[in-house]
């Protein structure tokens, strides 16, 4: 996750922000890292790093941590079931790239392009959660994609000029706070269709989201664990099971059911997504 600069841009040229806003950007960055680390811990997500910056993030420092995230391995050596990143900082208005150090940006295709890299041959999948200013762009985009399974959770920060002039307008880190108390207290009472929200939530998935299923043992799994914990003499049994698995008698229905989930996803999506791990996509 990277914090908020304490440099603003008007006109192109970089201007300094008074000491007492520096420290309110900081006071809110700090409760979103909070609020993430709350999030990982109550849904036991294993955390790989937080880079938290008030100065920008280079693309090649960028590149590099997640190269190095999108690669990492249970200990027992398979790739993980599900990554999420989080991010929330500047972003480019028009295409939501993530604004960095240097004047250098990263769009949602380069980010795909490591994760397909990284993925090649799994089935893991890749949530990307935005709290930005522009994070609608890659939410729509992300619709367009296709032999992956990757969602965007964003949101959007409904300004009006009578909030604006009352210090009371929807700011970064609202959204991050109610989408965790969410995620994490059962008896939350957040209604994300409510209307008049200052802060309103989006998601998209790709296109294969739907076909999406955790990771269970293979036969060789199966056969290795066995051969592990029972007498040698009950591996035919082991062997018959694999093959009556095997035998998938109802492919065609399997096929018709999820040509049928990707169509009611992609035409119907529900307001709340479970994923299925704990955690859930909302839309407003």
């Amino acid at each position: 996750m990277t914090g908020i600069i304490n440099i603003i841009c008007a006109d192109g040229q970089p201007t300094l922000l008074p000491p007492e806003q520096v420290q309110g950007l900081n006071l809110r960055s700090t409760g979103m890292l909070n609020s993430v680390q709350r999030l990982f811990s109550h849904h036991m997500i294993q955390t790989f790093g937080c880079d938290y910056s008030t100065s920008g993030v280079t693309l090649e420092a960028l590149q590099t941590k997640l190269r190095s995230f999108l690669e990492l391995r249970t200990a027992d050596g398979p790739r993980h079931d599900t990554y999420l990143v989080f991010y929330s900082g500047h972003t480019h208005k028009g295409t939501g790239a993530w604004a960095l150090a240097g004047g250098e940006s990263l769009h949602l295709a380069q980010l795909l392009e490591w994760w397909q890299e990284k993925n090649a041959g799994h089935c893991s999948r890749l949530i990307l959660v935005l709290d930005t200013e522009n994070s609608l762009p890659w939410v729509k985009e992300v619709r367009r994609v296709e032999g992956i399974y990757v969602a965007v959770q964003g949101a959007e920060l409904c300004l009006s000029g009578g909030e604006a002039e009352a210090g009371d307008a929807p700011r970064l880190g609202d959204f991050t706070s109610e989408w965790v108390e969410f995620n994490c207290n059962p008896d939350s009472d957040t209604q994300w269709s409510e209307k008049g929200r200052t802060v309103t939530a989006a998601y998209s998935v790709s296109k294969r989201w739907s076909d999406y299923t955790l990771h269970l043992p293979t036969g060789s799994d199966v056969a290795k664990h066995w051969k592990t914990h029972f007498p040698k003499a009950t591996y035919p049994m082991v062997h018959l099971s694999n093959w009556c698995c095997g035998l998938n008698l109802f492919w065609l229905c399997g096929v018709c059911l999820r040509c049928f989930r990707r169509l009611k996803l992609a035409w119907f999506p529900p307001t709340i997504l479970d994923i299925g791990q704990g955690i859930k996509l909302v839309h407003s």
